[in-house]
């Protein structure tokens, strides 16, 4: 695809400030995970790092934004494994994440995990099951949009259980977080990273994660399977993209600063309280692994029958 314009690289970038778009509204993961990386790489760039919101349409809007800009590398995309999970709930969205961008890093990893309102009753995944299995559709579970990480996650678990749960969609993380937390909805199958604060103050009851190995950041809180439930594997990342063409200079000055970024200690320290590990993925990889993450979250959302709002 033929989007923007390929100016000369400049020697001296950057020279002007760095806009990095999140496309997603503030509050939910992605959001939480760019800022302080923004805040430390401004830092190290020694210009303005801004953090734009643009959501909507499951978060197909900004990155459409950011793939309509130059390929000068002074527009940078923050996402994740939502990226993939659109490409086949938004087939008009008008850019291909594995063709037009260029990822930049992994720079998170969470796991998922099905978080219950303290006050539902839900005391352990079993007692859900029970519950649901005796009363279907009597549950709700909330999430962030139809077509989402957490949707689609939350009928996998459906699909392999065979409850009925109900669906309640939101405009964002934000707002299906706050009614879950005010009782309006009993569960959740949420990032970590927006979860954490809330179980560490007891807000919120984690029954287990949808991942297949424990986190090392929360070693109590059981996989699904340890729990009694199907096993899934079905974690979140997130990462940082620049457009398809960036002069390859900034790019891999751009791949050195996140680095450097990524292990400093203030960012250190806020992951581990997100429940997040960096991103392993190391560059030569970065590009195929996009690539079978969205042929695999693809093919899922599929078999699933998952529609966007």
């Amino acid at each position: 695809m033929a989007l923007g314009i390929a100016p000369a690289a400049s020697a001296d970038w950057p020279e002007k400030p760095i806009r990095i778009v999140v496309p997603y509204g503030p509050g939910g993961g992605v959001d939480s995970f760019t800022r302080p990386l923004a805040a430390n790489l401004q830092s190290l760039l020694g210009q303005s790092v801004i953090v734009d919101n643009r959501g909507g349409a499951g978060g197909t809007i900004g990155v459409l934004n950011a793939a309509r800009s130059p390929t000068d590398g002074y527009t940078l995309l923050s996402g994740g494994v939502h990226q993939p999970m659109a490409e086949v709930l938004y087939p008009n969205r008008g850019y291909q994440i594995d063709k037009d961008f260029e990822p930049v890093a992994i720079t998170a990893v969470v796991p998922n995990v099905l978080v219950v309102n303290p006050a539902a009753g839900l005391d352990d995944l079993s007692t859900l099951i029970k519950r649901a299995r005796a009363a279907p559709d009597s549950l709700t579970y909330c999430s962030s949009g139809s077509g989402t990480s957490q949707h689609i996650i939350a009928e996998m678990f459906l699909r392999e259980t065979g409850l009925r749960i109900l669906h309640v969609p939101y405009r964002g993380t934000a707002a299906a977080m706050n009614d879950l937390l005010a009782g309006n909805c009993q569960m959740m199958f949420d990032g970590m990273g927006t979860s954490a604060a809330h179980i560490a103050a007891g807000r919120l009851k984690p029954l287990a994660l949808t991942v297949l190995r424990r986190s090392p950041l929360f070693l109590d809180i059981p996989t699904m399977e340890e729990a009694g439930g199907p096993r899934l594997d079905a974690g979140t990342w997130y990462a940082l993209w620049v457009r398809q063409g960036t002069p390859q200079p900034v790019l891999e000055r751009l791949r050195r600063d996140v680095k450097t970024a990524l292990a400093g200690p203030d960012l250190v320290k806020i992951w581990q309280q997100l429940g997040a590990e960096p991103g392993t993925v190391p560059d030569a990889k970065l590009d195929a692994f996009v690539k079978e993450e969205t042929a695999r979250w693809s093919a899922l959302a599929t078999s699933l029958g998952v529609r966007a709002d």
